[in-house]
């Protein structure tokens, strides 16, 4: 499921891609280092950072090599949640399923045996079922090809005394029935969307000066602004969109330069659950009561 944090992680790394768009190893936008991190600074560090310190031994403030560094922070904004309308999505396949096997069904002549020819290698959860005249069904798994024919033939044979099956190098042959159909399964994973929220998050550029503070910001901005729908790593998606802005001078005698850009995320909580591939489907009828003979039909799904 998606959740705040992926917000936050996917806000720092597009400041992170806007402050350095060469990578970490050239320059910043600004021309100084830069932090980037999700959470609220330590007022102790930041001091630090940009007056271009660092502590020494004995914990004493010392030049940093580097000289001054600028940070940004991703803050969820307390209070700010508001529910938007829920208006929940249908099931969709967030994994599909993956076929290590192929089968082939050889249609027989009058009189003659149907073959079915399998594959490859069985993967976790595959299965093969096999429906005969409309009526019966088996179906197995198992960790090679002969395993799984080997029990298919078992099952077959069971049905009826004018069934045959035998395997044979990776071929099952079936004897006694008009019709017959094989199909191949396996499971996936699925996804439902529950629930969506709508959150303020508050990206905030702390900068030694105001050009910095002007040129982070603005890169950062414009990076955000250019991508409004955000695949999250559930696979379900995120809106985010600029709110607004707030501009702080107010701590400039202690080099302290700030701009919180105000950014609204609606994201969803995803519910995922497995789901497998429906290879039959048989119906019985069931006597309701024996006074009046009423039926229900039962299905069954396999």
């Amino acid at each position: 499921m998606a959740d705040l944090s992926d917000i936050t992680t996917y806000l720092a790394q597009t400041a992170a891609n806007a402050c350095y768009p060469n990578g970490t190893s050239q320059p910043s936008v600004a021309g100084c280092d830069i932090i980037i991190y999700e959470g609220w600074p330590i007022a102790e560090r930041l001091d630090l950072d940009l007056t271009g310190q660092t502590l020494g031994p004995n914990k004493i403030p010392v030049p940093r090599p580097g000289g001054v560094r600028a940070n940004v922070s991703i803050y969820p904004m307390q209070g700010t949640n508001v529910v938007p309308p829920q208006i929940l999505d249908a099931v969709y396949v967030i994994v599909p399923p993956v076929f290590g096997l192929t089968a082939t069904l050889a249609q027989p002549t009058i009189g003659n045996a149907f073959t079915v020819t399998v594959s490859g290698t069985p993967g976790p959860n595959e299965f093969l079922t096999i429906e005969l005249d409309q009526n019966y069904i088996a179906s197995a798994t198992g960790l090679t090809v002969g395993e799984i024919l080997n029990a298919l033939a078992t099952q077959i044979a069971a049905f009826q005394p004018g069934y045959t099956a035998s395997v044979s190098s990776g071929v099952l042959t079936i004897g006694g029935a008009a019709y017959c159909v094989a199909r191949l399964g396996a499971q996936g994973t699925l996804g439902r969307v529950i629930h969506k929220q709508r959150q303020m998050i508050m990206v905030t550029v702390w900068a030694p000066d105001h050009t910095s503070r002007t040129k982070i910001a603005a890169a950062i901005d414009i990076l955000i602004k250019k991508h409004i729908t955000v695949t999250m790593p559930d696979t379900s998606m995120a809106q985010i969109c600029y709110n607004r802005t707030n501009l702080t001078d107010e701590h400039e005698p202690v080099s302290c330069y700030r701009r919180d850009l105000i950014i609204q995320a609606e994201y969803a909580t995803l519910d995922l659950f497995p789901g497998t591939v429906i290879t039959s489907v048989t119906t019985d009828l069931v006597p309701l009561d024996p006074t009046n003979q009423n039926f229900i039909a039962c299905r069954t799904v396999a």
